[in-house]
């Protein structure tokens, strides 16, 4: 391409982000990865590894789709350079895009194509790890979100499609009303009111349990994707009744005053009914075009959790880590697995800070087991509720004040101790000190039980100007002793801690991974993904979070190569 175009655009191009893609991100995609798909005796890839692994690295860096990439592949000088393609070979086809994806899904290929490929940018540009942020946002595939009589809907209407295609003369056998109510008539049920909706659900629910009877025995049918989905959606929502309490009314009038086509057909549908909202958990099925999602408070869909380096020395931070959970998963079952991913890969955080979605007194334990203090606040039983400015006038709060600071101390004074009084070793197993300053005589764990014990000399106590507020227990020796749990202390001394000033201030370096969130969804499209399907999800977000990698290295290496070699800073020597 260096002949196609005159020497100052040559120039001006390699100024560019093209050249430091071409430099600095083509290098570490690592096409070992993909060696075990290719074999001696079917020859090598029709295309570089190398040129599909940075055509979907631009692909997730700019939110592009196929069709778009295979365009600026073949007529974008920059995405050519960046590509180190000639013109005469910059050309692709969407085939060989798909297929490479169906690689990238298996064997997890493509969290290994992220995870060495950002492993790399660490060691390149030697950035520091010692200091990681962890926060989860929500994502969601390709889906629509739909109502409860939307998804009734639409899950029998799938199965009816497949139906339709490949056992038309089951279809027929079906008794009157199918095809019209769920193929020829799809938009009936789905501008339906919200007064509509109760009357038609019951009758969405028999015909869902009609359809599994029906075909229950058929061993064909009953093993098709699309059948085992009516039973996953009837065993969630649905349950059976007895004829009893069958109180149904008869009239076929809509709440609204309108009234619904004749849905009988001269049969006696079976008995069923809807189970209450409550009774459906957030792992229920969301979409039948998508079995993965789930529901949680944050919506339908998915988490997906991030981790980002945050120290200060850094030239540019980098995503370490990203995995997807259900939206209806605790953040608190995230924390250990990526601290074991990120130890794993030699680049284990001294401190993690992560929001109160985190923080547990077990997290921060089996963090410190790992060598990793968690930075987290947990929930604080004790802390005053926020005062409302507008509740009271103001002249009435300058004088409340909340008491002067002899009076609070004075309080402290009296107050009884507690765990965080007491000092304790890093893994909360062993005591080290009494608040008076006396070490236990000896620690042990209880046997059988989760918790340990602390035993004080007895003569030693009695001394103590602090026993009366002391929480240990007299023995039958004279002795003194403490129980305690290893995560109750941790949340104790967490709750003590986060309302410190010292506490704040190391803390407020988690707010920086909302703008990386914010950047990940809004920039490169993570927020709704063009995929279906969670395997294919966690393939496009780690690609999407390797192109916000390559992105903040390319725009570091840019500026460096602009300056002196004196004040180029960290990293490999300039690119020339």
């Amino acid at each position: 391409s260096r002949f196609l175009i005159p020497p100052a655009k040559r120039r001006r191009l390699e100024k560019s982000w093209a050249h430091d893609f071409r430099h600095i991100i083509l290098p570490i995609i690592d096409e070992e990865i993909f060696r075990d798909c290719f074999h001696e005796d079917n020859g090598r890839p029709n295309k570089s590894i190398r040129l599909l692994g940075g055509l979907h690295i631009l692909k997730e860096l700019h939110d592009l789709t196929d069709a778009q990439v295979i365009e600026n592949l073949e007529f974008n000088i920059q995405w050519q350079h960046a590509l180190a393609v000639e013109p005469a070979d910059a050309h692709t086809c969407q085939k060989t895009l798909h297929n490479f994806r169906v690689r990238l899904c298996e064997n997890d290929r493509a969290q290994q194509l992220y995870e060495r490929a950002t492993d790399a940018l660490v060691q390149v540009d030697k950035l520091s790890v010692r200091r990681q942020r962890l926060d989860s946002t929500h994502v969601i595939t390709n889906i629509r979100i739909l109502t409860r009589l939307g998804l009734f809907t639409e899950t029998i209407t799938l199965f009816l499609r497949q139906l339709r295609k490949d056992a038309t003369d089951k279809l027929e056998s079906l008794k009157p009303g199918y095809s019209a109510r769920y193929l020829d008539r799809a938009g009936y049920f789905a501008d339906a009111t919200k007064q509509q909706a109760r009357r038609r659900l019951p009758v969405v629910a028999a015909d869902l349990a009609d359809l599994i009877a029906a075909f229950k025995d058929d061993p064909a049918v009953s093993q098709w994707e699309s059948y085992k989905l009516l039973v996953r959606l009837f065993d969630e929502q649905c349950e059976f009744i007895d004829d009893d309490d069958n109180t149904d009314d008869d009239d076929n009038t809509d709440d609204d005053g309108g009234s619904d086509p004749d849905f009988s057909d001269g049969a006696e549908p079976i008995a069923v009914r809807l189970k209450p909202g409550e009774k459906i958990t957030g792992d229920s099925l969301q979409s039948p075009h998508d079995p993965d999602a789930t529901y949680g408070h944050k919506g339908k869909g998915y988490l997906a959790q991030l981790a980002e380096t945050c120290d200060d020395d850094n030239p540019y931070q980098v995503v370490t880590a990203l995995e997807v959970n259900g939206a209806n998963e605790s953040d608190q079952h995230a924390v250990v697995p990526i601290i074991d991913e990120l130890k794993e890969r030699g680049i284990a955080p001294e401190e993690v800070l992560a929001d109160t979605g985190y923080g547990s007194g077990e997290n921060i334990v089996q963090c410190a087991e790992r060598g990793v203090e968690l930075v987290a606040p947990v929930q604080d039983p004790h802390a005053p509720a926020p005062s409302d400015p507008w509740q009271e006038p103001v002249a009435a709060q300058v004088a409340g004040g909340g008491g002067s600071t002899e009076d609070s101390e004075s309080v402290d004074e009296e107050a009884a101790l507690g765990l965080p009084d007491f000092h304790f070793s890093e893994l909360r197993d062993e005591v080290l000190s009494c608040p008076g300053g006396a070490a236990p005589v000896s620690n042990e764990v209880q046997p059988g039980l989760t918790h340990y014990k602390a035993t004080f000399a007895g003569e030693r106590c009695a001394g103590c100007p602090l026993a009366g507020r002391c929480p240990t227990r007299a023995l039958a020796s004279g002795d003194r002793s403490l129980r305690w749990r290893d995560a109750k202390v941790a949340t104790a001394q967490r709750q003590r801690e986060q309302r410190e000033s010292g506490f704040k201030e190391r803390y407020k370096l988690r707010s920086g991974i909302e703008a990386t969130a914010s950047e990940f969804k809004g920039r490169h499209g993570a927020g709704k993904v063009r995929v279906r399907g969670r395997r294919r999800l966690e393939t496009s977000l780690r690609l999407k979070a390797l192109a916000v990698n390559a992105k903040r290295a390319m725009k570091y290496h840019n500026r460096r190569r602009r300056l002196p070699p004196a004040e180029s800073g960290p990293g490999q020597t300039a690119t020339p």
